[in-house]
């Protein structure tokens, strides 16, 4: 059985459209937690409505209090299912009809290779669309040059690669997520860095997704060059997003600093000690252990602006 995780807030536009290609899909054995975080619009009435037509399928997990962010919700859906495989989905894209089927096909293939017993993690490319569902990037990580072969720790904390609404893992990767980080930069980057340590990750290099790219969620789908004249007008929030970087990796070694190799913990260690380094350290630091972004110009930034 796979558990589909729909995280869901004042979604009414779009999850519709979501949850028919949830329900769709070539693969038929699985089941759908919905967790809205106390949408004021009609999303709740919708898959209220959704679940009383789908009793067998469709749960919706019950809250008094909001979560206050998306990673927060995923977090608490975690926390709430234990299936062989969980899948995670967003509220406002649709997915292609055999992405269940393949990403579960992969994840066997990945098992075959590592046993059950390790946390796997399988996610994949994804196609980028406007409001209307028309495709303008066909895919996402080639748009936005995302270095998505690269799961080495030190890259993985200073760039997430991991889409999180393309991810499957498996059941023994819940054995990581007992508690929820007190900081991180969001889920699919935590779930990132936890599969890099301790775990296997798989790609699939074959968008399964259709992001919808619309005016609350355009930073996910802006191409690098984009993203780079973002950051160059906005020196503050890099600052900032900087300083939530660091705290994030600082928080991951607080809590698995035990389970970590001696080789893990000194490139966390080194890293989190960058931002109290001169520049010409900080620079060597960042060289030496392989600090870098999927492109060198990322990377050339990163190291005068942290």
């Amino acid at each position: 059985m796979v558990s589909v995780l729909l995280a869901s807030y004042n979604g009414e536009k779009y999850i519709r459209e979501q949850m028919d290609s949830i329900l769709n899909q070539t693969f038929q054995n699985l089941n759908i937690v919905v967790s809205d975080d106390l949408s004021t619009d009609k999303t709740p009435a919708l898959v209220r409505e959704y679940e009383e037509q789908y009793p067998d399928r469709i749960k919706i997990l019950k809250h008094e209090e909001r979560s206050g962010s998306a990673q927060n919700n995923f977090f608490r859906l975690l926390s709430a299912v234990s299936d062989q495989y969980i899948m995670l989905c967003d509220q406002d894209d649709v997915w292609l009809p055999h992405k269940v089927e393949i990403t579960l096909k992969e994840m066997k293939r990945l098992e075959a290779r590592c046993k059950r017993d390790i946390p796997l993690l399988v996610h994949s490319d994804l196609s980028v669309t406007d409001e209307t569902g028309r495709i303008i990037h066909k895919s996402m990580a080639e748009y936005q040059k995302i270095a998505v072969w690269d799961n080495r720790l030190s890259h993985c904390l200073v760039e997430n690669n991991i889409t999180g609404n393309t991810v499957m893992i498996n059941r023994a990767f819940l054995s990581l997520l007992t508690h929820k980080p007190e900081d991180c930069m969001m889920h699919d980057w935590w779930l990132g860095l936890l599969a890099s340590c301790f775990g296997e990750i798989s790609y699939i290099d074959r968008p399964l997704v259709l992001y919808r790219q619309h005016g609350s969620n355009q930073l996910g789908s802006q191409s690098g060059i984009e993203q780079y004249a973002n950051r160059s007008r906005n020196r503050e929030k890099v600052r900032e997003n900087y300083r939530n970087m660091f705290r994030q990796a600082e928080v991951f070694l607080n809590r698995y600093q035990k389970d970590l190799s001696a080789e893990q913990r000194e490139t966390l260690e080194q890293f989190i000690g960058i931002p109290e380094k001169r520049r010409i350290k900080k620079i060597y630091t960042i060289w030496k252990y392989k600090f870098v972004k999927s492109t060198h110009i990322r990377t050339l930034g990163q190291m005068f602006s942290i």
